[in-house]
């Protein structure tokens, strides 16, 4: 079920949430139309039966403005978000921007494209397939943004904040990892595992979910 919480008569910018029947949206939802843009839509992707990469396809695909920004239902978009998304598609040529990522989750922009603060081009991403099942809940957003790579410039923004909630929710799936560095060995090597000593360390050890149990002791506190 996809729903418009909020349309604008002629949108710049559809903003794409997935979610579940179980999950709270309201947050970002609130946070959207109390932000500084007007000429916006936001398209809810409700349905239990929907993968996450069926329901950001399903999204696009009702989608009515060219540019398409995503984000999830657990993050916060500041007030000027769907500004940014605006003014970082100024130059036509290009045709996915991956944004900043705070919070719980931090992201400074390595050719990853996080999920959560992604924009792009709705006709190229629809050219290029939308987003793969085959990676859904693990590097399906990574997986989508090198293949965008492919049809015309990308780039990292900056000023394109997402505010992300203390806990992330993504669970290493080694098969999809092993996957994505077969399908993309040169990007794998040159982005997932940084040629350095510590690069490969800190590789190491989030593969055996070493800072995954650290996260749960740091946030055991919170639960008390």
């Amino acid at each position: 079920m996809i729903r418009r919480p909020y349309a604008s008569a002629d949108p710049d910018v559809s903003v794409v949430v997935p979610t579940l029947p179980t999950n709270d949206h309201d947050e970002v939802v609130d946070a959207l139309r109390a932000g500084t843009a007007d000429a916006f839509e936001v398209l809810v992707v409700d349905d239990a039966d929907l993968d996450i990469c069926e329901a950001r396809n399903a999204g696009i695909e009702a989608a009515e403005a060219d540019v398409v920004a995503l984000t999830d239902d657990d993050c916060v978009p500041p007030p000027e978000w769907v500004d940014r998304v605006r003014a970082a598609f100024a130059d036509d040529d290009v045709v996915c921007v991956e944004g900043r990522v705070e919070g719980g989750r931090t992201y400074r922009g390595t050719g990853m494209y996080v999920g959560c603060n992604l924009a792009f081009d709705r006709e190229t991403a629809l050219d290029a397939g939308g987003f793969r099942s085959e990676y859904a809940g693990w590097r399906d957003d990574t997986e989508f943004g090198w293949r965008m790579e492919e049809r015309g410039p990308t780039r990292y923004d900056p000023d394109l904040v997402m505010q992300h909630p203390p806990r992330t929710r993504a669970r290493i799936d080694d098969e999809l990892e092993t996957r994505l560095q077969r399908e993309y060995p040169e990007r794998y090597e040159e982005r997932v595992v940084p040629d350095t000593a510590l690069g490969k360390v800190n590789d190491w050890l989030w593969r055996r979910g070493v800072w995954e149990a650290v996260d749960r002791i740091r946030y055991s506190g919170a639960d008390g």
